[in-house]
């Protein structure tokens, strides 16, 4: 199962984390993928001039907007979880 953690310090509130997050949790409901992907809140990673900060498994990415959101899926998670299978393309 892959761990999606999104920053919910204060920084990364006031940013619009719970957008980022409503817009994951969309998507993990969209692409059917409740039992592959487990979604968290966390704290602080020390990035927090940088923007919102998303942890996909071990990877940090920082700046991420909701509108970034649908992109990473497509770039990072949907291979994490699915490896060469394209859920995008699947559930259309």
């Amino acid at each position: 199962m892959l761990t999606i953690q999104v920053c919910v310090g204060s920084s990364c509130f006031l940013r619009g984390s719970k957008k980022i997050i409503a817009e994951v949790k969309g998507l993990i409901a969209e692409l059917q993928l409740e039992d592959k992907i487990l979604l968290k809140g966390c704290f602080c990673h020390n990035k927090c001039t940088g923007g919102v900060t998303v942890m996909v498994g071990e990877r940090l990415f920082t700046g991420v907007t909701p509108e970034d959101i649908r992109e990473l899926f497509e770039q990072e998670i949907i291979q994490a979880v699915e490896g060469d299978t394209n859920a995008f393309n699947q559930n259309k």
